[in-house]
């Protein structure tokens, strides 16, 4: 009945709290969930990518930096990036495009009428409720993502500075801070800018109504947090990197208050679960700069004992502060400072091998890190991909990894299957300069154990 009731409504966060407890014990102990992020480099499975569009367009120089962007880009070299970024991934995973699912869920009476409700409610225009709602599930599809234009149609109107009733949603392409998976749950984040509030909302939606995305509820619903600007928090500062540890940076993005609601709802999902091992997680501090606005600026992990880092803000004179927090089934939480993060990581039994981005020059360090060059996505042990940034790629080339172009990972796709450690290299000079890197536009919504 109750697998109906589901069917009935399509929301499976509802559907997942209408359970009795023994009902999710055998849910769980089936392992079934179409959604889980156990690693930060488990084979990957299935990944949102979001590629970008009009909305990129309408950025002016007058708007760009309140859009969060270091200048006005050039569309048609962005949309040459990322189509190889999405080549690549599409030889090795299922590709969910957001767009494509944002319009499956507009489908669902129920999935329309509360996702305009929530949307025009922040954004001020509730009146236009009846035309979106009445429009097909393609059309709104794209005036969701691209934004409706003010009507002059009052005096009120005509003289007001806005230009849009719905903005359009330029950074939508950075697909990992406005969701993620940790374990076989959601969290659906509270971002730290207006500007990308409907993200959130949009792919909090997407998660609960998807056929596709059916996991085992919210770990967090940071997004209903939209009054409190102490509780904001992004997939950017999240690292999973093992079912008992997860990284989260404190940064200008992510507030101490939200990470502090993470620790309390893992710790009762793991309760539900019947896990009676402690977890720990490391927090990060971060210098509050334009370049680390996220922990994967300067961190990410490449393979099973090896990491790309901005050694200064890792391991240099100016470290960033860790905190481990040791957290038992009961609750009891135990704080302590670490000497560094690469220490800290063996404090809990994970050995991480760090590769400097940038290499040893602190001038190349310095350029190629303001450019991402410590933000890769791995889609599988050793198997990464960068941008193309010549002292880092040397420095990955000395640690063991062989490099390959995008373009020739698309001729040749069984060299990927390979045994070696490989990072395939993607264009990024225009998608850089949005302010992130492969990992920033990736969501990985499913990977296999490591």
């Amino acid at each position: 009945m109750k697998e109906e009731q589901n069917v009935n409504t399509g929301s499976h966060f509802h559907f997942w709290d209408s359970l009795i407890e023994s009902e999710k014990t055998e849910i769980i102990r089936q392992s079934n969930s179409q959604i889980g992020v156990h690693s930060e480099i488990g084979k990957l499975r299935k990944v949102f990518l979001h590629s970008p569009g009009h909305e990129v367009e309408l950025m002016t120089p007058r708007n760009a930096s309140e859009l969060l962007y270091n200048d006005i880009i050039y569309f048609k070299n962005i949309v040459a990036g990322h189509s190889q970024l999405k080549s690549v991934l599409s030889l090795v995973s299922t590709v969910l495009e957001v767009s494509d699912c944002l319009e499956d869920v507009l489908e669902n009476e129920e999935a329309r009428n509360k996702l305009l409700d929530k949307i025009l409610e922040f954004q001020g225009c509730p009146e236009l409720k009846s035309e979106l709602f009445a429009l097909p599930a393609s059309e709104l599809t794209r005036a969701l993502v691209t934004g409706v234009p003010l009507k002059r149609n009052t005096l009120e109107s005509l003289l007001s500075p806005k230009t849009y009733s719905i903005v359009p949603l330029p950074n939508m392409y950075f697909m990992r801070d406005t969701s993620m998976v940790v374990g076989n749950r959601v969290i659906a984040s509270r971002m730290a800018s207006s500007v990308r509030f409907a993200e959130s909302l949009i792919m909090r939606t997407i998660y609960e109504y998807h056929p596709e995305l059916k996991g085992y509820g919210l770990l967090l619903d940071a997004s209903k947090e939209i009054k409190d600007p102490h509780f904001t928090i992004e997939g950017g500062d999240i690292l999973v990197i093992n079912e008992d540890l997860l990284l989260v940076g404190i940064s200008e993005r992510t507030t101490p208050k939200a990470l502090d609601t993470l620790v309390d709802a893992l710790l009762k999902a793991r309760n539900e679960e019947k896990k009676t091992e402690p977890f720990n997680v490391l927090c990060v501090i971060l210098p509050r700069e334009r370049s680390t606005i996220h922990l994967d600026m300067i961190f990410t992990v490449a393979n099973k004992e090896q990491a790309v880092v901005y050694s200064p803000y890792v391991l240099g004179r100016e470290r960033a502060r860790v905190v481990r927090i040791r957290v038992k089934p009961d609750g009891d939480k135990k704080f302590k400072e670490v000497e560094d993060l690469i220490l800290g990581l063996r404090s809990v039994g994970v050995r991480m091998d760090p590769i400097p981005c940038g290499g040893d020059d602190p001038l190349h360090q310095q350029r190629e890190q303001w450019n991402s060059g410590a933000n890769l996505f791995s889609f599988a042990p050793g198997k990464v991909i960068s941008y193309i940034h010549e002292h880092t790629l040397r420095a990955c080339e000395s640690a063991g990894f062989k490099i390959m172009s995008a373009k020739d990972a698309v001729k040749h796709p069984t060299l990927l299957q390979s045994n070696y450690p490989l990072i395939v290299t993607v264009e990024g000079s225009e998608l850089s300069r949005g302010g992130g890197g492969p990992r920033c536009m990736t969501c990985p919504v499913l990977r296999d154990p490591v």
